[in-house]
């Protein structure tokens, strides 16, 4: 009877930790706010929050200090290496080495009226950086731990006070992943006005219409604002709670 217990037991934890497991992994980031406007064909969450590169593979000496290493190497910062470092972005056809995935052209986004940028949350270690222009406007060393929520405040008035810019975001997620360290390359651009204007987008999370726009169709969708049409449809929640990744993270 106690060996039939023990045998349940085992068989239940074993089948949490790889449900566990699963969410890690599946866990990865995209910004939602201001939202990107993506390639062509780009039209699934799953393909949009999936890194550009995985380092350990392309020859990079992956391990847990990446910004000691950064340093030693000679670039200034993550930026810096994100631009000039010989990587290619692989992993999903169409990427660039500029946006990943993201068009550095096209019709611009509203700079957010109430200051924040959103994303899916940084789900595992490593650095990260936001531009507008050449602006940096939030950097830090682990923004896993900076940054526990899915808002964060920007200061957009550098835009603002040309009237429009471009967002550029960079993140370098570190895991420990099949007993080696991997070090995996997220970038996304996103083109900005000052002015009221701009539709909503299409895909996973719509953006907000202003002035008659139209909020995005999708998973997700935005909101339109003054005439505008919001979206349909609802995201189930892909984003698992950060518990759930700490109690996995090396």
């Amino acid at each position: 009877m106690a060996h039939a217990l023990v045998s349940t037991l085992t068989v239940v934890v074993a089948l949490f930790g790889s449900a566990l497991l699963t969410l890690t992994v599946d866990a990865h980031q995209l910004i939602l706010e201001p939202e990107p406007i993506w390639k062509p064909g780009i039209n699934d969450r799953d393909t949009r929050w999936r890194p550009l590169a995985f380092l350990e593979s392309q020859g990079f000496p992956c391990q847990a200090d990446f910004n000691g290493w950064r340093a030693q190497s000679g670039y200034k910062n993550l930026r810096d290496f994100m631009d000039r470092a010989k990587y290619t972005t692989s992993v999903t056809p169409g990427a660039d080495q500029t946006c990943g995935l993201t068009e550095l052209k096209g019709p611009p986004r509203p700079i957010p009226k109430d200051g924040m940028m959103k994303s899916t949350g940084y789900t595992h270690d490593g650095p990260c950086a936001v531009y507008l222009d050449d602006e940096l406007v939030l950097e830090y060393d682990n923004c896993h731990e900076k940054l526990p929520g899915k808002s964060y405040k920007i200061d957009y008035s550098s835009c603002e006070k040309k009237g429009g810019c471009t967002l550029y975001w960079f993140w370098l997620g570190i895991r420990f992943v099949k007993s080696r360290w991997s070090w995996q390359v997220y970038k996304e651009c996103v083109p900005l006005t000052a002015g009221d204007s701009g539709n909503g987008g299409n895909g996973d999370h719509g953006g907000n219409g202003n002035k008659g726009g139209n909020g995005g169709n999708g998973d997700h969708g935005g909101n339109g604002n003054q005439d505008g049409n919001g979206g349909h449809g609802g995201w189930p929640g892909q984003h698992q709670e950060r518990k759930d990744h700490m109690q996995l993270r090396m």
